[in-house]
């Protein structure tokens, strides 16, 4: 039998200021940043947790939501309704989230608070996914964008511990670059499979990477043989045709990761194309030599 509890996120707005429909925006943006802080730091323990949003009211000067969070496991559903207070309650100091020590420091007061409200039994362990705790903040704080001066967010779970969410605290980055272990530009000639073409402007092309087996978007800044390709001077390429080039790009590794992730791909210089015949000579030359 699930037990319930309930969260309530009320918005006091300023009427008539901004579009019509910007204090609507702000509450699905806090309610779907909160669900996900919930699901984040609930689901760590039951991963059968659940919980719904309805909205409760909207009166004059103020908009009101509930979510209403259920489990199986005894008093959960009243723990994971206190999420949002908890999370609020460790912001309320903080003015700017600049590193991983600041998740950091942020996931450890949560973990302990959400100890103190609930036994948690083995093989079930509260380890908050600290990427994942970094977005959902990230979306709180997109949120509180939309407000205006002088409007404030109240938090509440079962009608007591009413909290004032820190509607100032500022996180201009992602979160995915406070994690990042490695971080280095490499450039390399590569031979890249031609997906997309463009034969107007600088817009990317679609290509991938024989080498890496890796498909990416990127523009070519080779200008002089792109205005000679777009300008029908050198040979037709077609999709299924590659270009061998030189390639350069990010290879990002985040803590705790088995392997690379590459971005921010440019094409620096086009040596020569490959026709697709020829490129399939030389990928069941390497097959014969593995």
């Amino acid at each position: 039998m699930n037990e319930n509890g309930t969260f309530e996120i009320r918005l006091d707005y300023k009427p008539a200021t901004g579009s019509a429909n910007r204090v609507f925006l702000a509450m699905a943006d806090y309610v779907n940043a909160f669900e996900e802080l919930i699901h984040v730091v609930g689901h760590t323990i039951d991963p059968e947790a659940d919980y719904a949003y309805q909205l409760s009211s909207v009166e004059k000067g103020s908009i009101k939501g509930v979510l209403n969070c259920a489990s199986s496991i005894k008093s959960f559903g009243k723990a994971l309704a206190q999420i949002p207070t908890t999370i609020a309650n460790s912001m309320v100091d903080m003015n700017e989230i600049n590193d991983e020590e600041d998740i950091e420091s942020l996931a450890d007061k949560i973990e302990s608070k959400v100890q103190e409200s609930i036994q948690i039994e083995f093989p079930n362990e509260l380890n908050i996914n600290r990427l994942r705790l970094a977005e959902g903040i990230k979306k709180l704080v997109n949120a509180s964008e939309l407000l205006v001066e002088g409007e404030t967010v109240d938090l509440s779970s079962d009608k007591n511990n009413v909290i004032v969410l820190n509607t100032k605290l500022r996180f201009d980055k992602e979160p995915s670059s406070l994690f990042i272990e490695v971080n280095e530009t490499a450039k390399v000639t590569e031979t890249l499979l031609i997906k997309k073409p463009v034969f107007l402007g600088d817009a990317m092309w679609d290509f991938k990477s024989i080498e890496r087996n890796k498909s990416f978007s990127a523009v070519i800044d080779d200008d002089t043989w792109l205005k000679k390709f777009q300008n029908r001077e050198l040979p037709h390429i077609d999709p299924g045709d590659a270009i061998i080039a030189l390639v350069s790009y990010e290879a990002r590794k985040s803590k705790g990761a088995k392997h690379f992730t590459f971005h921010n791909h440019r094409v620096l210089h086009v040596e020569r194309p490959v026709r697709s015949d020829e490129l399939q000579e030389l990928l069941n030359l390497e097959d014969e030599n593995e």
